[in-house]
């Protein structure tokens, strides 16, 4: 609503822009008046700009030209970040404050690296309420006055009805997995989309190559193993709603594909998803090595040291090992490089002996968030314990 009295308000400036300019032309001269108003017009057609954009659902989406204030929500902050715009950001989302009156188990703004990379982001105010944060404030998210939303979103309704409360452009953005080549191809066209409507395609483009020559490198180093020499492996503690124990995994965990891993699980699904398995599969499995998401660490620490978890082969040999949590309000692709390289290194240690996890973890993290990468980078994890063997 704001934003259209604004609108009308500059096409009626400009309409008497024009009429004193036409009337100080008339008595000057006739050969003046179209020069004038010409530039008068294309001041007027510059301050209504607008652009067309077509979002991740193949909305069509009128978008101001120039972008200076942004809410991010559903997970979106995360890549808007990355694009050198964390100064343009107007509000947070609930799950996204320092601490949530929640227990262990649910995220919070100081498990996120994109929260600790810019802290300043924590005294923003909140647009959404409770525990799930579903539900917006749309009579704050209106005060604030956004030029664009981005919203992380599978369904048109949600964001059409978003568009619609607000009367706020809404561009709806890909949060979901990544990990196979078809969830990555739809990530990095969302990637292009955020660049086109933020005027930083060169950015999108950075990024994309970024993620693309660690995959390449990944691949590289792993590509002439052949599978008889390949341990089994498992990843526990996937979170997905919320944390699981040690059933939580997923079959197609990009850290185990970037470097083609023998995960066990692998034919449960064809994309990266998180799903909860019966004991007795991972029991059944008994694979050599088993990596865990720190999310919940005391119900796994426990699960660890009962039966029949016991009885694991990798737990009977000390082969657990904690990594980042990939997985965590949305999806944390610098976590799952490092996670990649920390699981090569153990598992294929000639192909990663130049590696020393921490240099390459922050090196990561500086690509995603500039010079608040190695701060940021360190202190994940040390929260959460990472790149350790479990004791």
């Amino acid at each position: 609503m704001k934003r259209n009295k604004t609108l009308i308000n500059g096409i009626l400036l400009s309409m008497l822009i024009i009429v004193f300019l036409a009337a100080n032309a008339l008595r000057s001269g006739a050969n003046n008046t179209t020069v004038d108003i010409q530039i008068t017009a294309q001041l007027t057609s510059d301050n209504i700009e607008s652009i067309r954009i077509e979002d991740i659902l193949k909305r069509k989406v009128e978008i101001p030209k120039k972008v200076n204030r942004i809410l991010a929500l559903g997970g979106s902050l995360r890549e808007i970040v990355c694009f050198n715009a964390a100064d343009k950001v107007v509000a947070i989302e609930y799950r996204e404050k320092p601490k949530t009156s929640e227990k262990e188990g649910v995220p919070q703004g100081s498990d996120l690296p994109y929260m600790l990379a810019f802290p300043q982001l924590y005294d923003l105010p909140i647009v959404n309420v409770g525990a799930g944060g579903s539900d917006f404030n749309y009579e704050k998210i209106i005060e604030l006055n956004p030029d664009i939303i981005f919203i992380g979103t599978s369904e048109v309704q949600a964001a059409d009805d978003l568009q619609k409360k607000t009367d706020f452009p809404v561009i709806a953005l890909y949060t979901n997995a990544i990990g196979t080549p078809k969830q990555y191809e739809i990530f990095y066209n969302s990637l292009r989309i955020t660049g086109k409507v933020l005027g930083a395609e060169e950015r999108a483009e950075e990024l994309i190559d970024i993620m693309e020559n660690y995959f390449q490198d990944l691949n590289e180093r792993v590509k002439n193993i052949p599978d008889s020499e390949k341990p089994s492996v498992y990843i526990g503690g996937r979170a997905f709603y919320g944390s699981h124990g040690i059933s939580g995994t997923d079959p197609q965990w990009p850290p185990f594909n970037l470097i083609k891993a023998k995960n066990v699980a692998s034919s449960l699904s064809d994309i990266s998803c998180g799903m909860s398995i019966d004991k007795e599969a991972l029991i059944g499995w008994n694979p050599d090595t088993i990596f865990i998401s720190p999310v919940s660490l005391s119900i796994i620490n426990n699960e660890l040291k009962s039966t029949p978890y016991q009885d694991l082969k990798a737990v009977k040999e000390k082969k657990v090992y904690y990594v980042l949590p990939y997985c965590w309000y949305s999806y944390n692709k610098e976590n799952a490089i490092a996670d990649a390289y920390f699981v090569g290194k153990i598992l294929y240690p000639n192909a990663f002996e130049d590696i020393e996890i921490d240099k390459k973890g922050v090196e990561i993290f500086e690509k995603f968030y500039g010079k608040n990468g190695k701060d940021t980078y360190y202190k994940l994890k040390d929260k959460y314990n990472a790149f350790r063997k479990v004791e």
